[in-house]
């Protein structure tokens, strides 16, 4: 298996959008946003579109078109757990918004670099934005569970 390094650690990203949450503090609307969609966010995520704003070196675009329909995004409790062919990477996460159906979060690999994700729950859909390089663009993940 494939351990991520920092650069091909936003795949990890991009799949997900992971954020996670603490609790509400009583009476905090803003507190309260956080944590809702950090319920929303808890499961398991299948990666089933990622359009990259710039095109990707040959190796990469080959690593990311495997994943798709097969890389699978655990969310539970800030940590992001990601299975795909070749990938097993582990990220910690943490909400840093929400209002509504949108969030935004940071992904922080094992080197405490943070990757910025946007996102918006759509249905049994999590359409999102990867504003970090090298995996600037937007894609969507499915919940599975």
């Amino acid at each position: 298996m494939l351990r991520l390094r920092s650069a091909a650690a936003p795949l990890v990203l991009l799949s997900l959008f992971g954020c996670g949450g603490g609790s509400a503090a009583s009476g905090d609307p803003a507190s309260a946003e956080v944590a809702a969609a950090a319920g929303r966010l808890e499961g398991e995520w299948l990666l089933v579109d990622f359009r990259p704003k710039q095109t990707l070196e040959p190796m990469l675009a080959a690593l990311l078109q495997a994943q798709l329909n097969q890389l699978t995004i655990t969310l539970h409790d800030g940590t992001l757990t990601a299975q795909g062919i070749g990938i097993s990477a582990e990220r910690s996460y943490k909400l840093t918004y929400a209002a509504a159906d949108g969030f935004s979060a940071q992904l922080i690999d094992p080197t405490n670099v943070a990757y910025t994700v946007s996102g918006g729950f759509q249905g049994i859909e999590l359409a999102f934005t990867s504003e970090t390089d090298p995996w600037r663009g937007t894609g969507r993940l499915k919940r599975v569970r």
